[in-house]
């Protein structure tokens, strides 16, 4: 691999990680909590717990989609700021926590200068993100031509 595509490659594959990792830390969590539940035998409490997850899962990958945008939107920006946005984002504290973690966050650090430096289509991170997104609920593939389209697009 050349030593110029070095840096995006790590960068990619840091992001694949992390939104892959959803997955498996959402279902971890469900198995412990259902082992918990399991013993106090109150369904309703299960019911809410994979809830929870599953909810905890679609937000992280909100955080995901979000930060890929304000990437794109700030290189189409030529790197100025957008005054309305950003007033708004001061106002309100939540959405200045999570400005600034996805600004701190390395692998969106790394993953914007690959952005920036190799031209990666916004369409083509969208979909890597989109298709794990889908596998959240996905227990196991009924076709086979199911797991080769989720693996062409992740």
């Amino acid at each position: 691999m050349p030593s110029s595509s070095r840096q995006a490659y790590f960068a990619l594959r840091a992001f694949n990680v992390e939104i892959a990792s959803i997955k498996d830390t959402s279902r971890s969590m469900g198995r412990s909590r259902s082992r918990a539940n399991h013993q106090a035998d109150n369904d309703d409490e299960f019911l809410t717990d994979n809830n929870d997850s599953s909810l905890a899962s679609r937000l992280r990958m909100q955080w995901w989609k979000d930060g890929i945008a304000e990437v794109y939107e700030s290189k189409h920006n030529d790197g100025e700021v957008d005054v309305s946005t950003n007033s708004s984002a001061e106002d309100n504290p939540i959405l200045r926590s999570l400005t600034s973690s996805r600004k701190q966050n390395p692998v969106m650090r790394s993953l914007s200068q690959a952005i920036h430096t190799h031209d990666l289509t916004h369409r083509f991170l969208r979909r890597v993100v989109e298709a794990r997104e889908d596998d959240l609920d996905v227990f196991q593939y009924e076709k086979c031509t199911d797991v080769a389209q989720y693996g062409e697009d992740t």
